[in-house]
């Protein structure tokens, strides 16, 4: 049993850390810096919603990958558990439901970012302003 036990500790310590805990930016221009403190250099900015992938956690600080594989610090305050995706791919069509066979109702371009809200199958239910629409899970990057 102890065995097992060990086992099963393990194995979600290592996936932990090769999938990454999802987080996204709680307000806008948050500065990503070269590394964890803010005497490290500013890289770039990112503004709320964005999501990120936490690679590391260094004290108050978190190493995050972005969906263009950007690395940088973030202070963890700065960073927020709402599940958002990224289109990642030039022009998308947003539909009234999970499937092609459901109308268009608008198209998102790259860097488009919403809240998801659930899923069917391959398709991701998306906050978009005070409505509901559906997007495929390949045109995103995110958590899903």
């Amino acid at each position: 049993m102890k065995k097992v036990l060990q086992f099963m500790l393990s194995f979600v310590f290592w996936t932990s850390l090769c999938w990454g805990e999802m987080a996204s930016i709680a307000k806008d221009w948050v500065n990503v810096r070269s590394g964890p403190s803010t005497n490290y250099k500013v890289l770039w900015q990112v503004f709320e919603d964005y999501p990120v992938k936490i690679l590391e956690k260094k004290g108050d600080w978190a190493k995050t990958v972005d969906y263009e594989n950007d690395i940088g610090w973030i202070h963890q305050s700065l960073l927020s558990k709402i599940h958002t995706v990224i289109v990642t791919v030039d022009k998308v069509n947003i539909r009234t439901g999970p499937g092609t066979r459901y109308e268009i109702a608008f198209k998102a371009e790259r860097g488009e970012i919403f809240h998801l809200v659930d899923r069917k199958e391959e398709w991701l239910k998306i906050r978009c302003l005070d409505d509901y629409r559906w997007i495929h899970q390949n045109l995103v990057w995110g958590e899903y």
